[in-house]
C-alpha cells in the first residue's frame, strides 16, 4: 500500500487525484459498498468507511466519505420515496440532531478513535434489545412506543455518524425493535441518513473536513455507488422479510466487533 495522500495530493476540480492504482481500486470498492449499503443493507456501510481509513489518515477520510453519502442518500431517498414513515423521521429530528451536535464536540477535542470501541459496544447493546424482542413481545412493544428509546435511539445515532460514522447499525437496529416491514424499514432509513449526513454537512464543513479537492474524488466513484445501488435493491427486493433482518442484523454485529477489535 502506497503511503496515506494529504489533503493537497487529492488534486482539484481540474486535476487528477494522486491515488496509486491500489487506492484506486480501494476507492472503487468503497463507493460499491456505500451504494449497496443505501440500497437496505445498512450494516455494510462501515465498510466504506473502514476503506476510506485505509487511503486517507484520521479525520481526512470522513471528509471524503461524507459527500459520497449523501450522494447515494439522495438516490436511495428517491428509489424508496412511496414508502416513508414521516412520522418516525419527525420523533427521530431533534434527538438525531443534538447526538450530531454531542459528536462535533468530540471530534473537536479528543480523538474519535478513542470512541469506536464505545460505539461498538453500544450496537452490540441496541442487538441484545432486539433479541429480548422476541423474547419479551409485551415489554418490547412497550419499550418501541416509549419517547425516552426514541431519544437514546437518536442519540446513538448522531454521535456515532458524527464521531465514526458508524451508525448505520445502530439505526439498523433501532428500526428492527419498531417492528418495521422490509421495505418501510429501507425507505426510512434511506430517508433518515439523508436527514443525518445534510445535519452533519456544517459540521463537518466547519472542522475543515470537506474542499473541492476531495469532492473531485467524490465525482469520480460515482459509477460504482450507481452500480452499488442498483445491486443493493436487486438483493433487497429478492430477500424474504426473514432472512432480510438475519442479514441487517448480521452485518450489524460484525460492524460492532470490528469497532471493539480493530479500532
Amino acid at each position: 500500500m502506497s503511503p496515506a495522500p494529504v489533503l493537497a495530493d487529492l488534486g482539484t476540480w481540474w486535476t487528477w487525484p494522486a491515488l496509486s492504482p491500489s487506492q484506486w481500486g480501494l476507492a472503487a470498492l468503497a463507493g460499491l459498498c456505500c451504494g449497496v449499503s443505501k440500497a437496505g443493507l445498512a450494516g455494510l456501510g462501515l465498510m466504506t468507511v473502514l476503506l476510506m481509513a485505509e487511503i486517507f489518515p484520521g479525520k481526512l477520510s470522513s471528509g471524503v466519505v461524507l459527500p459520497l453519502l449523501i450522494t447515494a442518500d439522495l438516490l436511495a431517498a428517491f428509489l424508496y420515496r412511496q414508502e416513508i414513515l414521516w412520522p418516525r423521521l419527525r420523533a427521530l429530528f431533534w434527538p438525531v440532531l443534538l447526538g450530531i451536535a454531542v459528536g462535533w464536540a468530540v471530534l473537536r477535542h479528543l480523538p474519535d478513535a478513542a470512541f469506536k470501541p464505545l460505539i461498538g459496544a453500544l450496537i452490540l447493546i441496541m442487538l441484545g434489545l432486539h433479541l429480548l424482542r422476541g423474547r419479551a413481545p409485551r415489554w418490547s412493544t412497550s419499550l418501541a412506543a416509549a419517547p425516552a428509546f426514541t431519544w437514546f435511539g437518536g442519540l446513538l445515532t448522531g454521535v456515532s455518524t458524527m464521531v465514526a460514522n458508524a451508525a448505520g447499525p445502530i439505526a439498523t437496529i433501532y428500526l428492527l425493535i419498531l417492528g418495521l416491514p422490509k421495505r418501510e424499514f429501507v425507505a426510512t432509513m434511506a430517508w433518515l441518513f439523508l436527514l443525518v449526513n445534510l445535519l452533519k454537512l456544517p459540521f463537518s464543513l466547519q472542522l475543515g473536513l470537506i474542499n473541492p479537492a476531495s469532492l473531485s474524488l467524490n465525482l469520480l466513484l460515482v459509477p460504482f455507488l450507481l452500480l452499488g445501488l442498483a445491486l443493493g435493491r436487486a438483493a433487497v427486493l429478492r430477500l424474504p422479510q426473514k432472512p432480510f433482518q438475519n442479514a441487517a442484523l448480521a452485518l450489524a454485529a460484525l460492524a460492532a466487533l470490528r469497532l471493539l477489535l480493530f479500532a
